[in-house]
This record gives structure tokens, sequence and C-alpha cells, in this order.
């Protein structure tokens, strides 16, 4: 990967540097990364594989117009609200909407849709942080997270010190749910959430097996499961209702929390215990309904501006994924891998979860006994298993081998929390002497 950066901003060099170095010490790869000079007016991440230019005005705001990029970060921007569907490459920060608030603005290459960031008020961008910010945009890019990642972490970034990753709750920015004036909005109304969705103990998970039929839950909940989803892919199906009718049966004889995925109607209509929607099923949802109706909800995200836009929500957990590639479902995202997993379990560690910290988690994708360990060491509260057990040779045998590797390393979890905090009481101590 070629980063190249314009002689014009070359300061900007030294901020990526540091950016990268701190990335590294998260346990990102960067040695891929050579950085050297654009032939262009545009900062230029060059691969094998793809050429993605980005545009500032911080160069040159009247050169934007006849300068060729992929993307564009407008950060002197007068746009009016109107303007915004000029140009759907362009990013507009720190936008003024009508009531005076203040908001990070663009439109999704993938889906075409409008997203936003709403962010402090108190936050004025001077040319130094302005120059962070697209460093850390470049950085995050070159690291592969996708845009509207990039924006978000970017803007966390400005939150802290030059030495600190984000991972505090109140150092991020919040995506925008619903916005008139950007055209954001739900087909549901957010407002009658009211306290959201029941709470889970994050140890009532457990191990947690996604299958595609009744006669797998049959078979597991006997054997010791406690949580089991059953995603049935094919909606067209005649016996679809009986299997959800029969599923939610079971769940209530076995006393397990059996989550529906996708279905929320029938799940609704036969007293689930619990649903399962993706990031693209919101929309088509009903969550005023489901919450009315008492039912727990898992949520999937993909990354960080997912995570924090279902927050918002009060879910009463969150699927993490995928982590490993995976060939169960197609997937919209690039495998997130453990260092992007442990650094989003820090952040919901410090998110609000009823009277304490920490919505429970749930990791899926490409997880087997040869890297259960790892995921679990990241602080997850679950494994979230599919092919591990369904195409086990010995189905109870895999149940016991992945428990005890949730039992034997919690306790080095434990520890190495110890460890952790007692560090930082030695740091508090040390700064008040």
């Amino acid at each position: 990967m070629k980063l190249l950066i314009p002689s014009d901003i070359i300061e900007v060099t030294g901020d990526i540097q540091q950016c990268l170095l701190l990335a590294e010490q998260q346990g990102f790869a960067i040695e891929h990364i050579e950085l050297g000079v654009s032939p262009t007016r545009t900062l230029q991440l060059i691969s094998n594989q793809d050429h993605f230019a980005v545009a500032t005005d911080l160069l040159d705001r009247d050169q934007i117009q006849t300068t060729e990029y992929d993307c564009c970060l407008c950060y002197l921007s007068a746009a009016s609200i109107e303007s915004l569907t000029m140009d759907s490459r362009k990013v507009f920060i720190h936008l003024t909407d009508s009531n005076g608030d203040k908001y990070d603005v663009w439109t999704n290459p993938l889906n075409h849709q409008r997203q936003a960031l709403r962010i402090a008020e108190s936050i004025l961008l001077s040319r130094a942080a302005r120059c962070r910010h697209l460093a850390w945009f470049i950085t995050l890019s070159a690291l592969g997270f996708p845009l509207e990642d990039s924006l978000t972490l970017a803007r966390a970034m400005l939150n802290v010190s030059r030495e600190t990753w984000a991972f505090e709750y109140s150092a991020f920015p919040t995506p925008v749910l619903e916005h008139k004036d950007f055209d954001i909005r739900l087909e549901w109304q957010l407002a009658n959430l009211n306290k959201g969705f029941p709470k889970l103990e994050p140890h009532s998970l457990g191990l947690y097996p996604v299958v595609d039929s009744v006669e797998w839950i049959e078979k597991l909940l006997p054997l010791g499961i406690k949580t089991i989803q059953l995603r049935i892919k094919q909606p067209e199906r005649v016996d679809l209702e009986a299997q959800i009718i029969r599923a939610i049966e079971l769940g209530r004889e076995y006393n397990a929390q059996v989550f529906i995925n996708d279905y929320w109607q029938l799940a609704i209509k036969h007293g689930a215990f619990g649903v399962h929607l993706g990031q693209e099923d919101l929309q088509a949802s009903n969550l005023t309904q489901l919450a009315g109706s008492g039912i727990a909800l898992g949520l999937s995200t993909h990354g960080y501006y997912e995570l924090l836009r279902i927050v918002q929500l009060t879910p009463s957990y969150i699927a993490l994924g995928h982590i490993f590639p995976t060939t169960t479902k197609q997937m919209p995202s690039q495998p997130q891998g453990l260092t992007r997993l442990a650094l989003y379990q820090k952040l919901i560690d410090t998110i609000p979860y009823g009277e304490q910290k920490g919505i429970p988690t749930v990791a899926i994708g490409g997880i087997d006994l040869g890297n259960a360990s790892q995921v679990w060491q990241t602080g997850v509260s679950s494994l979230a298993v599919v092919r591990a057990i369904t195409q086990a040779n010995d189905v109870q045998t895999a149940i016991s081998d992945f428990k005890q590797v949730m039992v034997s390393n919690s306790e080095q979890r434990s520890c190495a929390t110890s460890l952790h905090y007692d560090h930082l009481h030695k740091e508090c101590r040390h700064v008040e002497q």
C-alpha cells in the first residue's frame, strides 16, 4: 500500500506517521504501508487491488471543481442543506443544520443512502485539528476501515490525546438515526421505543449456536445449550411458521433463550423470547412494536458506525462480526479480525446498560475451536458458532470443548482485568504525587 501526500500539505505526513505508530500499538499491521509524495493535488492510497484518491479543500477550495477524486473532505464548505445532493462523493465536515447543531454528512458509496454524525458543538476545527482529522481519516482508510468507520473514529481521535486510542463512549460522535434536513428517516417511530428492550446478564448467553432448523434446536437444548438462534434463510418455506412455533415451545420447555432471526412478526405473534436482526433489517422491521411486545433484541454490527448507531436503540445484546472469513452467508463487509474486535469490546465496556456499563456482546463469524480462545480473550460475552457445532463429528464433545475454552480463559481474563486496573491505580497515584 502506497500512501501519497501532496507537497502542499506535506505537514500532514508527520501526523500520519504518528497515527500509524499508535495503530501499530493497538495491534494493526502497518509494515505494508509506504509513505510518499503525491504527483497530484490529491492524497492517494494505491495498492495492487485499488486506487483511492482523496481531495480536500484544505488545499484549494476552487480547484476541487476540476480535480479527479473518489472522495472529497470539505472542511471549509459553506454549503446549504439543499446542495448536499450535488456530489455524492463529498463529505461535509462540521456542517450546521437548521437548528444550529453540528454534523459530518456524507452519502454511503455502497447503498447511496445519506449518513451523518452529530458532533459536539464545542469542537471548533483549527487548521491543525483539521489536518489531524484528515491524517486519521487517511490512516484508517489505509488500514481498511470503510468510509463511515474512518469518519467516526477520526472524530473520536480528536477528543483524546495524541498518544491515546479512543475507546471511551463519551469521546465518540453520534450516528444520526433520523434527521429531516438530511433526508435520514426511519419507517417506525424512534421516540416510541420508551425504555428499549429487556436487559440480559452477559454470563447468561454462553455458547450461542446459530442453526437453520428446529431439528437442531431439539438436538442441542437437551445437551445444555441455553442460548440459540433459529436462522431460516428461505422465507417461502411452507413449514416456516410451524418451525418458529416449535422453536419457541422448546425454549420454554428447556428454559432457554431462543432467538428468531428476521421473522419478527411471527416472533411477536407466538411470544418468542427474542429476535435477532441485521442492520439491513432495521428499516423493514418495526422496533416500536417489538419494544412494546417485551421481546429481547439482538442486533448485528460490522464496525464502529453501526455499533454506535444501534446503541441508541438499547438492544439486549450486540453481535460483532464477522470476525473471520465465513461461508455460511454472503457478508457486506470484510472480516473484522481480533484487533478490531478487542477495540470494539473496549468501547462497549464503557457504554451504559441499565444501571451498569457494558452491553452483552456476541462474537460471530468463522469461530471454531482453533481460534475460540483468542476470540474469548477479547472480552466478549458469548461465542456464536455455526459449522463448528453442526458439522462436528461429535456434537456433545464439541459443546464441551467450547465451554471448557470459555471457562478456563475466563479465569485468565479476570486476572488480566485485575492487572489492568492495578496498573491504572498506580498511574493515578503517580500523577497525584
